[in-house]
């Protein structure tokens, strides 16, 4: 039986002018309806393009999906059509928070013209019950004075509330699962409180289930129930949230768990890593890995339970039950 969302042997690559550059080799995610999943790499890890592949907005043909299966509520989107996504579940079902707000609104046009293009084209709602439409979503994401926010250009914003704005698009017709794409990364820290606790209250109450992407541990913390540690396209280790800070398990976990200081007092730490060869054929970590061996080298590990079938991590030196 899937899961609500599950992901199985995912393979996507870009071709480049060196040749075919691989991306993303998940072989297993599953995602539960209301559920809050946090997926943690450092830039360029393949992030945004998971995302952008579950939308089916994977610019080709550079992009190149090899195999596997995306499945949603029973169906497999890889499978659908164009016409299939965008009419049936991109903005409808599916809907994306992206990182950088300023050039995701068009600058041109005002906030309520933007809000009110998005409902009258997914919902077919015309004039005063359209307004009225996205007054409504404005105040569900807390902007105040949300009738005057709609005659303001972007530029008039401040970034917190171009990112709420945003949201409020994301959730305008109804979308059930929500991809947030590092949807604080431009924020100052107390801004992005703000905009976590927002995306926490509006998951609860909708109870719609959450994608949660960043590049900071502490974030998905917070407010995640599982975590995923992709590193090079790969999920390394993913277990409840909790148990993966506080007993990571692969070493790249652990690196990053290690460059958060835990009191103000505490300088950063950084691991002292000696860059090895790579080893095409192993792990895709052991260039960087401070305890790596041969073994690493022979071959690529799997993602594997480590202590129950909730926590999993993709090393040969984990020790296992």
């Amino acid at each position: 039986m899937t899961a609500y969302f599950e992901i199985r042997n995912l393979a996507v690559s870009f071709r480049t002018f060196e040749g075919i550059h691989p991306v993303l080799k998940i072989e297993h995610l599953a995602i539960e309806r209301g559920e809050t999943y946090g997926l943690v790499g450092e830039s360029g890890a393949g992030k945004t393009v998971l995302a952008l592949t579950i939308l089916g907005l994977l610019p080709k043909p550079a992009g190149i999906i090899h195999s596997g299966e995306i499945w949603f509520d029973g169906d497999d989107l890889l499978k659908k059509s164009e016409q299939e996504l965008a009419s049936a579940y991109r903005g409808k079902r599916l809907a994306m928070i992206f990182q950088d707000p300023m050039s995701t609104l068009n600058p041109v046009f005002t906030i309520g013209q933007q809000i009110e293009r998005v409902i009258e084209q997914h919902q077919g709602l015309k004039g005063a019950a359209r307004t009225r439409r996205a007054v409504e979503l404005l105040d569900m994401v807390k902007l105040p004075d949300a009738k005057n926010v709609l005659r303001k250009y972007p530029h008039e914003l401040s970034g917190g509330q171009r990112q709420r704005v945003i949201i409020a698009i994301a959730l305008s017709c109804g979308a059930e699962f929500l991809i947030a794409d590092e949807p604080t990364r431009n924020l100052d820290v107390t801004i992005q409180a703000g905009i976590l606790k927002l995306i926490d209250e509006l998951q609860k109450s909708l109870r719609i289930s959450v994608l949660f992407i960043a590049n900071n541990v502490s974030l998905v913390n917070v407010f995640c129930k599982n975590v995923g540690i992709l590193y090079r396209g790969k999920l390394v280790e993913e277990g409840p949230s909790a148990l993966v800070t506080r007993q990571p398990q692969h070493p790249y976990t652990q690196t990053l768990i290690s460059a958060i200081p835990r009191d103000k007092s505490e300088k950063l730490r950084f691991a002292n890593i000696k860059i090895k060869p790579e080893a095409p054929q192993g792990c895709p970590f052991y260039s960087r890995c401070p305890i790596g061996v041969e073994q690493c080298m022979q071959g690529e590990p799997m993602l594997e339970p480590v202590e129950d079938q909730q926590h999993r991590a993709a090393c040969f030196l984990v020790k296992r039950d």
